[in-house]
């Protein structure tokens, strides 16, 4: 049980670090690079960079709690065997 806690606490922890990186303000650089503005794309063309990133955020998270979900289902069936065998041991000594 501790374990889980720990994993759970562990993905709060990541989730709610990834706001900062979007908090960050972009800097300018001379790199050549200029950001896209509105006046640059034709009319009718958008970009909804905003849903993407946030279903790219969800599907991670989704797939990030089932994959948690999953090693805490196995760890509890691994140690279910593992008190059985120690039973078994017992029994038998």
């Amino acid at each position: 049980m501790k374990r889980i806690i720990a994993i759970a606490f562990l993905a709060t922890l990541l989730f709610g670090l990834s706001g900062v990186a979007l908090a960050q303000e972009p800097t300018k650089s001379n790199d050549g690079y200029e950001p896209v503005n509105g006046d640059m794309l034709q009319p009718g063309e958008s970009i909804p960079a905003s849903r993407l990133v946030a279903g790219a955020y969800g599907f991670i998270c989704a797939a990030m709690i089932v994959y948690v979900a999953s090693v805490a289902r196995r760890a509890r069936r691994l140690e279910d065997e593992v008190d059985a065998l120690k039973k078994k041991i017992q029994a038998r000594g």
